[in-house]
């Protein structure tokens, strides 16, 4: 038995207190090579921003905007309407999401804060001569 190796929807919300929090979206994830291309990575320039929004309404799978009291529809019509502020913050917290952890994911309050090493520190004496000649 395979596991299934399709990019998994990820979901963007924001935390309490931030100027958009109660504004949710499903977006599925990249292939590998849909993130290598825009991000760069393959050898090109990146996706620029029109580029990288126009991706992020293509990977729209669903949100609870509405506009004028009416639920807006996921799709690049939105872009004619909906806040332009809310929808990049939108994508930005997809992109975070896709390149490590989101603000929305936090690590748990029991995660340790990195305090001092056990290990013995390396010493930074400078290097002696070399005695070859």
């Amino acid at each position: 038995m395979g596991f299934e190796a399709a990019p998994a929807t990820v979901t963007v919300r924001f935390k309490p207190g931030h100027k958009y929090h109660g504004a949710e979206a499903q977006v599925r994830g990249m292939t590998i090579g849909d993130y290598l291309k825009a991000t760069g990575m393959d050898g090109s320039q990146g996706d620029d921003t029109g580029k990288t929004l126009a991706r992020f309404f293509e990977s729209l799978v669903s949100w609870n905007l509405t506009y004028q009291g009416q639920p807006l529809a996921p799709t690049q019509d939105a872009m004619q309407v909906a806040d332009q502020a809310l929808i990049r913050a939108m994508n930005n917290a997809w992109i975070e999401s896709l390149t490590g952890v989101a603000d929305s994911d936090p690590l748990p309050e029991t995660s340790a804060s990195g305090g001092i090493s056990p290990a013995p520190p390396i010493p930074m004496a400078p290097l002696s001569e070399s005695q070859a000649s």
